[in-house]
């Protein structure tokens, strides 16, 4: 049985794990924000001042509406979706530390160059609990919403080069290299101008209320132009990429990468010209995310030719 389970493959099995439940974080993470739920639970770690969330106003602390009005900004009315909504994607947080947690103790007998970059996963996902602390606690301010999900970037970096550090298969030699630092960069950069243009959107919706979602897109600042431009960019340099590697042991990060522009693409013109269909924003974000990943992963596991 011990050949079947090493202390390695339990490291690895971990870890792998742990990159998926990051994975479901930031989808569960794209689904509150994109349906509104971020004040769904106005204390933490509490929702309410319980640790069951409500279903119906009359589980509620009596008075709530003064006792949560500051935080709310006066928008206190009760919505058990959007509090479920968001207590799950807290739960999802919580699992996700712990399976981090395991794996980086996991790690501790594979050695430093395994340990430590799991140790700076695990720090992170730390900072990022503390962090949405703060998120409820400043009424989801813009600067503090974006650092919240560029840690979880950080995090996927480090998962994927302890797994590489700690694998046995050698070195891949790759003619034009470059270009895979060069598009990992860009989708970088356009996942930043993203996290500005849904930002922007939170005023929007502010401004025009919920019920005026055909109005949302069309009075998005120049930052949405800009990130809409910029998809045009980063759809030639992977298809650059897709070329130079004709040939090369990548093939299916060759072909996977052109499907994950297609769908971020396909997910980008929903939500520009169908008023943001339900599931299209947090898709368009996961799609990204697993996107620069995969770039990531395959700039750590190669060398130039």
């Amino acid at each position: 049985m011990h050949l079947f389970f090493t202390p390695k493959m339990a490291f690895r099995k971990f870890a792998t794990l742990s990159l998926l439940s990051i994975y479901l974080l930031i989808l569960a993470g794209g689904i509150v924000r994109s349906t509104g739920s971020g004040m769904g639970c106005p204390d933490w770690p509490k929702c309410f001042g319980r640790f069951i969330p409500p279903t119906k106003v009359e589980e509620l602390p009596l008075h709530y509406e003064v006792i949560y009005q500051e935080k709310l900004h006066g928008e206190v009315t009760f919505n058990a979706t959007k509090t479920w909504i968001e207590y799950i994607n807290r739960l999802i947080g919580a699992l996700t530390g712990f399976i981090v947690l395991i794996t980086t103790l996991l790690a501790y007998p594979q050695g430093k160059k395994v340990f430590l970059p799991t140790l700076a996963g695990l720090v992170l996902i730390v900072a990022n609990a503390v962090l949405g602390k703060y998120v409820v606690d400043s009424f989801l301010l813009p600067g503090v919403v974006t650092t919240h999900m560029l840690l979880s970037i950080g995090v996927i970096y480090f998962l994927v080069k302890a797994l590489n550090n700690q694998s046995s298969s050698e070195v891949i030699r790759v003619a034009n290299r470059k270009w895979i630092g060069i598009n990992l960069v860009l989708v970088f950069f356009q996942i930043l101008l993203g996290t500005q243009v849904r930002e922007n959107m939170d005023h929007v919706i502010k401004a025009f209320g919920e019920g005026a979602k055909d109005q949302w897109v069309a009075n998005l600042d120049l930052g949405y132009i800009i990130h809409r431009t910029f998809s045009w960019v980063i759809l030639i340099c992977h298809l650059i990429l897709w070329k130079k590697l004709a040939g090369s042991p990548l093939q299916a990060y060759r072909i996977g990468l052109l499907v994950l522009v297609g769908i971020s693409f396909v997910t980008g013109i929903l939500m520009a010209y169908f008023a943001l269909p339900l599931g299209s924003q947090a898709v368009h974000l996961l799609i990204s995310l697993v996107l620069i990943g995969w770039h990531i992963s395959s700039w750590i596991q190669t060398k130039n030719a």
